[in-house]
């Protein structure tokens, strides 16, 4: 993504700098820019004050000003208010400038976006129709069986990434040391040191069962990144020209039109085939406390949020809720991990391809199930303010809470997350922060209500290697650093967000409780 200042491709010379769209207006512009635009406004306001003081000064005067000789107070007066207007008139176009270049970028963008939506949705509608009608429901299992085949030859043999084995571990070695400080600082250097030596060994082309995978250098590319994105947002296109539905109808009930049709339907459409030969069937769950509850220090930001969230693992916890205050101003944060399990057969883990796919398809997701169980049985009442915070499938579970409005939540942050067209709640604080290799955002296809989430966008790969392990844009130890950055911004909108994560959960300690959900064997959804 290209600033509107400043060079580089994301803005300006730092290739790092976080780029920030939507949060309730139509610009896109680096934090850098907006944090400079913020001050220019705050010296504009100063300087009016200042002209105002200055010239109630100028009524005490009781010489006219032909009167005046070198050195009379008047004239000095006289000479700041000349001096303070043109501060005042040039702070104030200065920062006029800056937020309309960045509006104009923003709907420039935006409009580029949506010509790329109705263009992909006109070819995949096109193709719809010259395909046989048994495609209707072909297309969206042949799209899940390609994303599917393409994250699980990614991923190691046992599903889990490099970096995020080093997050269980360094969770357990921290947890072993004991308290808030090895739940937190473990995972993290764990994530670290794992993450460096799975780049090393990424290399190889074949896995240890000798089929090749995919190159991830190729996977983790903006351009490819984008495209997948608009090939998922006109898979429903596709089934509607198969379906013989005219375009116009299948572009007014879609993504660029009511929103009637769209990743969500695929999903369905995806878990209809699938359940019809025994895959991706949605099961009961049930979850328990893991652990006995610890100290939890609140939050000081972005990063604390997301070195919380629970490392992937199989048969460790999958959810982490934190309470703040007291029984009548109780705050909890909700910490939800990613993907677990990549095969599209349920098993004993909620958190898996099954749960990634209904929760897509807004079909009450295991993962999502097992979350809203936790937070009742740890204590959280429907008035009580909560933030869900999530990584990847979490994130989007995190969304969907929101969403459901079954909980009084008061802000949302998600890292890697496909949460585009999860609907958000008007005047919900959201951010979404995403690093613009990272493929699985771009599997929720594009948001038809960009201006309402903020997105913050991240280029980690514009000027150094790609590193070869999988999916490196998309591990949790990426996203700490990014929230780091996120922490360190200037931004206005960022500032705002971390205030009211402060407010929420105050300063004194709280306790924190980790969450197991597991799958019975009992099939829910045939």
């Amino acid at each position: 993504m290209t600033g509107p200042a400043g060079s580089g491709r994301n803005g300006r010379d730092d290739p790092g700098a976080l780029v920030l769209s939507g949060g309730g207006t139509t610009m896109v512009a680096t934090d850098a820019l907006l944090a400079q635009a913020a001050r220019l406004a705050l010296l504009h306001a100063d300087a009016t004050d200042w002209r105002a003081r200055l010239e109630r000064i100028r009524t005490l005067e009781d010489k006219p000003a032909p009167m005046w000789s070198a050195g009379e107070p008047g004239l000095m007066v006289f000479a700041a208010r000349q001096s303070i207007d043109a501060i005042e008139t040039r702070s104030g176009e200065l920062a006029e400038s800056l937020v309309a270049a960045a509006e104009a970028y923003g709907q420039a963008e935006r409009t580029a976006e949506m010509l790329a939506r109705f263009a992909g949705a006109w070819v995949g509608h096109t193709l719809g129709r010259l395909a046989p009608l048994i495609l209707a429901a072909a297309i969206p299992a042949a799209t899940a069986g390609t994303v599917a085949w393409l994250l699980a030859g990614l991923l190691p043999h046992d599903g889990r990434h490099d970096d995020e084995r080093g997050d269980e571990r360094g969770g357990e070695r921290g947890g072993e040391r004991g308290g808030e400080h090895g739940d937190e600082h473990g995972d993290e250097h764990g994530d670290e040191h794992d993450g460096e030596h799975g780049g090393e060994h990424g290399d190889e082309r074949r896995d240890e069962r000798g089929a090749l995978r995919p190159d991830p250098r190729l996977l983790t590319n903006p351009a490819v990144v984008a495209l997948v994105r608009l090939l998922v947002s006109s898979v429903d296109d596709a089934a509607a020209g198969a379906l013989g539905l005219p375009f116009p109808v299948s572009a007014a009930l879609g993504d660029e039109g009511a929103a009637l049709l769209g990743v969500t339907t695929s999903a369905a459409g995806t878990l209809a085939v699938a359940r019809s030969i025994g895959m991706l069937r949605e099961t009961p769950v049930t979850v328990a406390r893991v652990g006995r509850p610890r100290p939890a220090a609140p939050p000081a930001g972005f990063a604390d949020l997301a070195a919380r969230i629970p490392a992937v693992s199989r048969g460790g916890p999958q959810v982490r809720i934190e309470r703040y205050g007291g029984a009548e101003d109780a705050a909890w944060l909700v910490y939800i991990g990613g993907t677990a399990e990549w095969s599209p057969v349920s098993a004993g883990e909620p958190w898996d391809m099954t749960s990634n796919i209904t929760a897509v398809a807004e079909q009450g997701a295991g993962s999502y199930r097992a979350v809203v169980q936790a937070m009742r049985e740890a204590g959280i009442r429907p008035t009580d303010a909560v933030i869900p915070v999530g990584h990847s499938q979490g994130g989007l579970v995190a969304a969907q809470l929101a969403a459901a409005g079954e909980f009084h939540t008061v802000a949302v942050a998600t890292f890697g997350a496909p949460v585009a067209q999860v609907p958000v709640p008007p005047g919900l604080p959201t951010v979404a922060v995403e690093h613009a290799e990272d493929l699985v955002p771009a599997f929720g296809g594009s948001a038809g209500d960009a201006p309402a989430r903020l997105t913050v966008r991240r280029e980690l790969y514009a000027d150094a290697a790609v590193p070869a392990s999988p999916l490196p844009a998309h591990g949790l130890v990426n996203y700490r650093e990014t929230a780091r950055l996120v922490d360190a911004s200037p931004a206005p909108a960022l500032v705002d967000l971390r205030s009211l994560l402060a407010a929420t959960v105050g300063t004194a300690p709280g306790v924190a409780t980790r969450w197991r959900g597991s799958r019975s064997g009992a099939i829910a959804s045939k």
